[in-house]
């Protein structure tokens, strides 16, 4: 009878030998767990699999139990926790959503790209998507504008969307992004800056809101640099003033491999058209 053969009895594991080490799984190695996953912080599941290595007496593959590790939801619920991508919005901000956008010829694609985008989350987040929503003035002809055109509420209601989905993110502007790194310099400081740093490179969805407005300096272009640099295998958001074309006026050393890597890891949105901020303010001073 020809037998199972290739690994001998004293070569399968333990049953008490631990495959899934906490170490190995640098992510969770912080987490307290819950009692569903005896405090551990990852859920063991097994599955059976032919393998086509072992057959048995006809020749035909053996069956084997494959084990596989997953997080637990109580990691999620933490990740939630400390990073909703709302978290320091308005009530009003909070308003912002797909539900009631004001959609018309001049956005009614960028909307749509926008909810699928979170629609197929999972997907992107498998592959590292980005989203450059952009409006540059020296693109822009007639009476249209790259101003004013909705870019940050765009982001505003994809944020409000993840929040609402329960998917981590952070939503920051570029001036609290570098004010967070500056604040671990004082001697009041709670965080040190490889602990910020590490918060922005490992968010699963991190949102920038207004990217290359600041004056920058040496410093500040290796920071941002870093950043984006650390997340090409993950979501990254952006709104801008800013064609990819023009970032190396604003960040000399770095700005033609930051606009390369914006280039080749994101969905590029231009959002040109009216003024929607001047179209408010017309229809508030009508009203008066």
């Amino acid at each position: 009878m020809q037998a199972a053969t290739k690994t001998s009895t004293s070569e399968q594991p333990s049953e008490k030998m631990n495959l899934f080490p906490k170490n190995s799984y640098r992510e969770f190695e912080d987490s307290d767990g819950c009692p569903k996953c005896d405090f551990t912080g990852t859920l063991n599941t097994f599955r059976w699999v032919e393998d086509e290595t072992y057959t048995d007496s006809k020749g035909r593959p053996m069956r084997r139990q494959v084990a596989s590790v997953k997080p637990c939801s109580c990691l999620l619920d933490k990740k939630i926790a400390k990073y909703t991508a709302n978290e320091s919005f308005t009530y009003k901000q909070k308003q912002h959503t797909f539900q009631n956008a004001v959609i018309d010829a001049k956005n009614v694609e960028h909307f749509a790209q926008a909810k699928d985008f979170i629609k197929d989350i999972e997907q992107h987040q498998k592959e590292g998507t980005w989203i450059y929503l952009f409006g540059d003035e020296t693109r822009v002809n007639g009476n249209l504008s790259a101003y004013g055109t909705g870019k940050t509420y765009l982001m505003e209601c994809m944020a409000n969307e993840l929040a609402a989905n329960r998917i981590p993110a952070i939503f920051v502007t570029e001036e609290t992004l570098f004010g967070d790194i500056k604040s671990t310099y004082s001697k009041d400081g709670t965080e040190t800056e490889s602990e910020v740093l590490n918060r922005y490179f490992n968010v699963p969805v991190l949102m920038i809101d207004d990217i290359f407005t600041l004056s920058y300096t040496e410093w500040s272009e290796g920071k941002l640099y870093s950043i984006l640099n650390e997340r090409l295998d993950k979501i990254t958001i952006m709104t801008s003033n800013y064609a990819t074309g023009r970032i190396q006026e604003r960040l000399p050393i770095n700005g033609r491999k930051i606009a390369s890597r914006i280039v080749g890891q994101s969905i590029m949105l231009e959002m040109i058209g009216p003024d929607r901020r001047e179209r408010k303010a017309r229809e508030r001073r009508n009203q008066q």
